[in-house]
């Protein structure tokens, strides 16, 4: 009876969520389907081919500035190869595009949509932040936030339990450690587009700390575990020494954790459309650490909706930097090259003492 009266006290912050969630995709789904059948490149403005066409092939081709990658049976995305300061150029670029982008009349519906989700959380913050710390305290998670160390004094970190290994799922080393890792892949492999991705991930790490900063040093909202007041008091425009003193009382609008993890979702599903579980499993993630927020008083349930827009619009606005999809009829067929050794078939024959294995290539 219990559990299922904290269940209900938390069910509307699920389904917020997942309703903002499944809304911002499905309009992302309807634009690239609409680009696709138009033959626009996906989160890119009409522009012109190449100069050189790059040779392609069933997976990705070489050429001086790039590459080509297959990404399904009808489309390949090119890929620039990204100069080492492009993250940083490009990252007043992507505030300035992601806000052109969003003000604009066909995304009214999305944007009311996030404004009366977060005014109607807003209504039960303080329930849901009640609820959330009773099923924890029923299934035993810590509200807990610090994390283990090593050492005392290190700066090495480690979740301790199941409520700090929820909450380090909002913690940027993930992002910043997947960021690295496409990066020194693609150094390692000559990959263009995980050396790409690395360079959007980077550029959107970027935007959204600067984006998701201007907001809470403008809005000053307490979090739940400092709150005066139900819900939190507002106290907007904090000066910097009271930011920097007393950061909990004005920096919970909007959650930086989700907007940096929608952001780093969006980025790696835009590139590698191919690996389908990344939404999914990313989205599942993100559900998790929503709870665990509330659960140790870091956030209210209303700073959800506007963080996961903002990590989604960034997110998709850095992965159309230096990537175009074009139609595979749009390449080339002079371009289009067949690896040196194609059809492998392997046989076993047998001999006099056993047998072996013959190999056959199409050259």
């Amino acid at each position: 009876m219990l559990f299922s009266t904290l269940f209900r006290r938390c069910l509307s912050v699920s389904i917020y969520t997942a309703a903002t969630i499944l809304v911002l995709a499905g309009i992302a789904e309807a634009d690239e389907t609409s680009q696709a059948q138009t033959g626009t490149p996906v989160n890119e403005a009409p522009s012109k081919q190449p100069q050189a066409p790059p040779v392609v092939s069933e997976t990705a081709a070489p050429s001086p500035s790039g590459m080509y990658y297959r990404i399904d049976a009808n489309s390949y995305a090119y890929y620039e190869k990204p100069k080492a300061y492009s993250f940083l150029v490009n990252t007043p670029l992507n505030i300035v595009d992601w806000l052109k982008d969003s003000f604009q009349q066909k995304n009214a519906l999305t944007i009311a949509g996030i404004a009366v989700a977060t005014a109607g959380l807003i209504a039960v913050d303080q329930d849901l932040y009640n609820g959330a710390r009773d099923i924890g305290h029923t299934l035993h998670i810590s509200g807990d936030s610090a994390m283990g160390r090593v050492s005392p004094g290190s700066p090495i970190q480690y979740p301790k339990d199941v409520g700090t290994a929820l909450y380090y799922l909002g913690d940027g080393m993930i992002p910043i450690t997947i960021t690295l890792g496409m990066f020194s892949y693609g150094m390692f492999t000559s990959d263009v587009r995980s050396l790409q991705t690395s360079s959007q991930l980077a550029e959107g790490l970027l935007s959204v700390a600067v984006v998701v900063q201007t907001i809470k040093r403008t809005t000053g909202r307490e979090t739940p575990g400092e709150a005066t007041q139900s819900g939190g008091t507002w106290r907007p425009f904090p000066s910097f020494s009271k930011y920097g003193s007393s950061t909990p009382k004005y920096d919970a609008f909007p959650s930086g954790h989700l907007a940096t993890s929608m952001m780093t979702i969006t980025v790696l599903a835009d590139n590698y459309p191919e690996y389908t579980l990344i939404r999914p499993v990313g989205y599942t993630l993100m559900g998790l650490l929503s709870f665990q927020m509330m659960n140790n008083g870091v956030h209210w349930a209303s700073d959800y909706p506007l963080a996961i827009a903002i990590g989604y619009g960034l997110g998709k606005v850095a992965s159309s930097h230096g990537r175009k999809v074009v139609a595979t009829g749009d390449v080339p067929e002079k371009a289009t090259k067949r690896p040196l050794i194609s059809d492998i078939t392997m046989l076993p024959v047998p001999t006099n003492n056993g047998a072996a294995l013959v190999v056959l290539g199409k050259f």
